[in-house]
């Protein structure tokens, strides 16, 4: 599947996938405590950049349209299938499957333009 994207789409989908990944593991995991300044432990300097990097990443999605945001993260965060996406956003899973690739190529722009990509 990927081999039949470009270069920037299949970037984007990683991304995609890096994000979600760094949410799940910010909700679940233990933050940094930004009372203490100075020196740092390791491992709240890691915490620090996945944060970072899902506060970019949310700021790109929020520059698509809202339809093409939904259906990126129903599909990459929330793992639903064509059908489940479909219902969400009240249209075919033929539209759902048109939809996906182009959001991806808009979000592979969006993340370039912003150089995050």
């Amino acid at each position: 599947m990927i081999g039949a994207m470009g270069s920037d789409e299949a970037l984007a989908m990683c991304r995609l996938r890096q994000w979600a990944n760094d949410k799940l593991k910010l909700k679940y995991s233990r933050t940094s405590n930004y009372e203490h300044e100075g020196w740092q432990a390791r491992r709240l300097n890691e915490q620090d950049g996945r944060l970072i990097r899902v506060i970019d990443f949310d700021l790109a999605l929020q520059k698509l349209r809202p339809d093409e945001r939904a259906a990126l993260i129903l599909r990459y965060r929330d793992k639903a299938g064509y059908e489940e996406i479909a219902v969400a956003l009240s249209c075919s899973a033929r539209k759902v499957s048109y939809m996906i690739p182009q959001a991806r190529q808009h979000l592979a722009d969006v993340l370039d333009r912003m150089d995050l990509l």
